[in-house]
């Protein structure tokens, strides 16, 4: 069973950042099953798969910034640096997990990217949806 369910209340309505989302959402409910069975222990597994969730979360907020700057959304430095924090926190956990190789850490992240990803998409990005799609983004 997947952490995250795909759900209309997700969609914003500008298709390439919602394929994004989805794309991201599909990667945690990857993390989230090799963690439930157990498969924490397939360090190369597990490597990747955090490696993918986090140059993909970098794709996704370039796309967000690149429209943020082209239109001069107003509270970009805002939303930016939201992304930065994320970033950061990543970062933390790839150091963590590399300096003890505690597989505990692999429950600590999903739960976060669930309730991150979650929020940043309902609340942080829909406040964006109606300055982009009068800007012509749909």
């Amino acid at each position: 069973m997947p952490l995250i369910e795909w759900k209309d209340e997700f969609k914003l309505g500008i298709s390439e950042i919602d394929a994004q989302h989805q794309r991201i959402l599909a990667l945690i409910n990857e993390l989230y099953a090799m963690v439930d069975e157990k498969k924490y222990t397939e360090n190369n597994q597990m490597d990747h798969v955090i490696q993918e969730l986090a140059d993909y979360a970098i794709y996704h907020f370039s796309t967000e910034e690149k429209y943020f700057q082209l239109f001069g959304y107003e509270k970009k430095d805002e939303h930016i640096k939201i992304h930065e924090q994320y970033k950061a926190k990543i970062e933390e956990w790839r150091q963590r997990y590399n300096q003890d190789k505690n597989p505990a850490i692999f429950f600590e992240i999903s739960e976060f990217l669930q309730n991150w990803w979650t929020w940043h998409i309902n609340n942080t990005d829909r406040a964006y949806v109606p300055f982009l799609q009068a800007n012509g983004v749909k």
